[in-house]
């Protein structure tokens, strides 16, 4: 992509400025259009949301795994109730799994979720004397799940639960994944209307085939039998079922199925973006009624507030990964350049960042501007493309003069976003002020 992110991370061509790459007829729009994002004056409702989730937090209350996630998307906004809960998590998934207790596998994905958005590795889960490894117990019941969709057609527990191991396993680079993509994307393309994918369902499945299809589905061919071929298109066609299904049940005031699972389909519609045409989805209607619900307590409860944060932050559960950085993970070192001939006064202006292996372009951004603000500060809004460069150094594109930032790796224009994109050692990024 060129200038505009991606919440998403599947690679898509985006040669042309953003109104081009949406559909040629938008093109008469002005840009803001596309832009979905929570309103300056209305930021204090979203503090507000946070805040009153995190008070959910205490010595005495049963942990929720999808409050500490959230609260790790929104920022990691209260150290203090994210390591009580961190805590709480251990301790409690330790005494479920010594005790035999029941700890169902939407559950342990979950906590395999939360506890890696809190830089927490769950192969090594220690409490309580003990230490457990999450992702081998949820392997083992995702196996199982698996097979009983192929002798029942049916799982053990809900598709729901499948696709949130499918995602949490997907995060931790566990092909155990992968075969179970392949059984959701069957159930889905077998989906019948008033069948078992809910909104929630569908929208979770989404992010799940979207963390499988690009990861080792997509590179590591020789790691599976039928990467390449009917597999993977079935993940694909999967994709678009599903995401066709979650734009269906969109209501003319952006409310897409019901408020309460509003939160999960914009995450994945958010995630997959790129593969529905951007007027398919009002997503500044969605979220300006998901905004006007929190001072009515619509998500007054945690678990309803913990599902429409991190759209309201600009995330996704895909987003989990990129958190936290793995422990000696080896340093990237990138030249980072600035370049405006265009318009105003001319500049150039480099600068050499390293950044972690695995860290995305964004970050390169935010380091070189804590660097050196007066040269790197820069601007973004979220879109519903992912996270969209506005400025830099001061320099703002416009839809009048029809004005961008593009980005390049040396002299390619890079197909992804700043928010997805990954740059490697010694590679030299050029953001240079074009016009479309």
């Amino acid at each position: 992509m060129l200038h505009p992110g991606s919440a998403g991370k599947i690679p898509r061509m985006l040669p042309l400025p953003l109104c081009v790459l949406l559909l040629l007829a938008v093109c008469t729009q002005d840009v803001s259009s596309a832009l979905c994002s929570v309103p300056a004056n209305q930021q204090s409702l979203v503090t507000a949301l946070l805040h009153q989730m995190i008070r959910s937090v205490g010595a005495n209350v049963a942990p929720n795994p999808s409050v500490l996630l959230a609260m790790n998307l929104a920022g990691k906004p209260d150290v203090t109730a994210e390591k009580l809960l961190v805590q709480q998590l251990k301790d409690d998934a330790v005494q479920k799994l010594v005790n035999e207790q029941t700890f169902t596998s939407g559950q342990v994905a979950l906590y395999i979720l939360a506890l890696r958005s809190s830089c927490e590795n769950p192969f090594k889960v220690s409490a309580l004397g003990k230490t457990i490894d999450l992702v081998f117990v949820l392997e083992g019941q995702l196996k199982a799940e698996v097979a009983h969709i192929e002798k029942y057609q049916s799982p053990l527990t809900t598709y729901y639960q499948v696709a949130l191991d499918i995602l949490a396993l997907c995060e931790e680079g566990s092909e155990a994944a992968h075969p179970a993509a392949e059984s959701l994307a069957k159930a889905s393309l077998n989906n019948q209307p008033g069948s078992s994918f809910s909104v929630d369902t569908a929208s979770v499945a989404v992010l799940a085939l979207t963390c499988v299809f690009n990861g080792k589905l997509a590179t590591d061919a020789g790691t599976m039998v039928d990467v390449s071929g009917q597999m993977r298109s079935r993940v694909k066609e999967a994709l678009s079922v599903l995401t066709a299904g979650i734009l269906k049940a969109q209501k003319s005031d952006g409310v897409i199925g019901d408020i309460y699972s509003t939160g999960l389909a914009a995450q994945a519609l958010t995630a997959v973006s790129d593969i529905y045409p951007v007027s398919d989805w009002n997503c500044p209607m969605t979220m300006a009624q998901v905004i006007a619900g929190i001072p009515k307590d619509t998500f007054f409860l945690p678990m309803a507030a913990s599902q429409v944060l991190p759209f309201l932050k600009g995330k996704t559960y895909l987003d989990v990964s990129s958190i936290c950085v793995p422990e000696n993970v080896p340093d990237v070192v990138v030249e980072y350049m600035v370049l405006n001939d265009l318009q105003g006064e001319s500049f150039k202006f480099s600068i050499w960042i390293t950044v972690s292996e695995g860290s995305v372009l964004l970050d390169v951004l935010e380091k070189a501007a804590q660097l050196n603000p007066k040269e790197f500060s820069f601007t973004t809004e979220q879109s519903s493309l992912g996270v969209f460069v506005t400025s830099i150094h001061g320099l703002a594109g416009s839809s009048n003069d029809k004005t961008y930032w593009q980005f390049y790796s040396g002299t390619i224009p890079l197909k992804e976003g700043v928010g997805t994109y990954r740059p490697k050692n010694k590679e030299h990024i050029l953001a240079i002020f074009s016009k479309y």
